[in-house]
Order: C-alpha cells, then structure tokens, then sequence
C-alpha cells in the first residue's frame, strides 16, 4: 500500500482486534455476530493493505506475526481515541449529563459519600452515580483498565499510570471487645499483639498490608484468623471477643457501647486519596463530580487537575 493511502475502515481494526483477543476466527466472529468467511476475508483485507501477513494459518495452534503484535498494539490506541473522540463530541453536546462511575472502599462510603452523592444529585439530576465498593488495589486496577471514571484509595498505592490526590490525613487504631484484657488501655505496642487473632480486611484493602508490615517491623508475622471485605462483619466479631482488629480511626462506632478503640504503635497512617488515570480525558461530567469531591474535602487540586486537561 503506498503511504498516504487509506483505504481501511475501523470495521476490520475492530475485527482483527477481537480475533487476536479471541485467539480464534470461530470464537471472534460469535463475539463480532458476523460470519466467519466475511471476518477470515476482512483479516485477508487488512493484510493486503498492509502488505504484511499478521496471523499464520498455517499452524495447528493459533499464531500471530511479529508485525501481527505490532499491528495489535496500534489498533488497540487507534480504537480507544476513536471511543474517547466520540464521547468529547457527545460531551459537547450533552454537557453535564450522563453516568459517572466511581470506585470506592466499603468502610469510606457511608462513613464520608452517601452526604456527598446527596448532594451531587441535587446540584445535578442529569449526573447519575455508577458507585462500586472495592478494596484500593482493586480500585487501582479498574480504574488502569478504564473500567471507572474516578477511584477513591487508601495510600500508598502505585502511581505508575495514575494522578493522586490527597483528601484525608488520620490515624489507625486497635478495636477490641469490651471484655478483651486490653480494653482498658489507652495505647497498645503492636509488638503486644503477637499471640492475638487478627480479623482484617482482605487483601484487596491496602491496609491488610500495612497491618501486616506493622507486624514484621516488631519482628513476627500476624496470626490471621478471618479476612472480610464487611465492616460490620470483622466488628461483629470483634465484638464478641473473637478477635482483634485494626481500622481507621474514623471508621469507629463511637456509640457502639461492646467496642473500645485504642492507640497503636507505631502509628498507622490512614490517608485516602482520590485518584484519576494520567492523561485520560475526564467527561465535563466526571471533572465536576471531581470538582465536588475534592471541595468536599476542602482540595483545591481541581484548578492543577484542569490545567493538566
């Protein structure tokens, strides 16, 4: 094919994109609701287009060419700033309007969003919330994988593909039943926790592992008895003296009269950040559903957020 000419559609990147994925013209074209001689002759399409070959057929397996990786790899940018491209357009038109989804942990929800969403509904009808309740290190991954708009994360997280903004800055503590023999203290050393049963967050939650590392810094692994993504599930249990566990501060049911929450050491930070993936383009609907987060918490990253657009 001579450059400059361009004579493909986005019908066959899409094809050969699914077909790759699929690693099978049979179970692609399914996928695709086409036929496979029309998908096989498209491929063939593209090829001659191209003057490469980008699948081998030949094989008893499934193969794809080294300009078949390369051809993937710009088909799947090409197809993605097409998307991108259509929502701006549709964005220009719609203007604050449309689905915001938004990732955030379990225990922060009703603890600091459910005034806030409130709140956003009113100012907004036309926004709708797409709220899913995860761990951080799901978070992170859904909102890399562009399955969210917007992630909410207790740090450190990785920040490899993301931008991070701070909006609460707090302390762990030590929940215990009111008949554990440390209820009446007023601050416990983790390192006088060796021998009790832990019940914690799983390992979607950022603070299994600061819990964890906290453990090995006074030199023992922590005996885990039960992981949950429940709140009220792990105090429940604490509750009945089943076990320890540490969670925010924050998160603490003051008026809960079968619990005590005391100080560890050393300190656990609890920092939640909002995150956005970097260099995505952010729906005039998603900027202000950020907007009214980060002037939730008294951020005013929204003005570096803008001029990074």
């Amino acid at each position: 094919m001579l450059r400059g000419q361009r004579p493909m559609d986005l019908r066959k990147l899409t094809y050969f994109v699914e077909v790759i994925k699929e690693q099978s013209f049979s179970h692609a074209a399914q996928k695709l609701y086409v036929s496979q001689p029309m998908l096989s002759k498209a491929i063939s399409q593209l090829e001659s287009e191209f003057g490469a070959q980008l699948i081998k057929r030949n094989s008893k397996s499934f193969q794809i060419t080294e300009e078949g990786k390369l051809v993937y790899q710009k088909c799947i940018k090409i197809l993605n700033d097409y998307d991108e491209l259509e929502h701006i357009l549709d964005d220009s038109k719609n203007l604050l309007r449309g689905s915001v989804s938004i990732s955030i942990p379990l225990e922060v929800v009703s603890l600091y969003f459910i005034p806030l969403f409130i709140d956003i509904h009113k100012k907004y009808p036309e926004i709708s919330i797409d709220l899913h309740e995860e761990g951080s290190h799901a978070v992170v991954n859904a909102l890399v994988r562009d399955m969210i708009d917007i992630g909410v994360v207790m740090l450190p997280v990785p920040t490899h593909d993301i931008d991070v903004y701070q909006i609460i800055d707090d302390q762990c503590a030590l929940m215990v039943s009111v008949d554990h023999p440390l209820a009446s203290r007023e601050q416990v050393d983790i390192s006088e926790l060796e021998h009790e049963s832990f019940l914690l967050f799983n390992r979607r939650f950022v603070l299994n592992d600061m819990v964890r590392q906290a453990c090995y810094s006074r030199q023992f692994s922590p005996n885990i008895m039960f992981q949950s993504s429940n709140t009220s599930i792990v105090l429940g249990m604490v509750e009945k003296n089943q076990g320890i566990t540490i969670m925010p501060g924050p998160t603490f049911p003051d008026s809960n009269p079968y619990l005590r929450k005391i100080k560890i050491k050393p300190k656990i930070p609890w920092k939640l950040a909002l995150i956005i993936k970097k260099e995505k383009y952010l729906s005039p609907a998603v900027l202000q559903v950020v907007e009214e987060i980060l002037g939730y918490f008294g951020s005013n990253a929204i003005d570096e957020i803008k001029n990074n657009l």
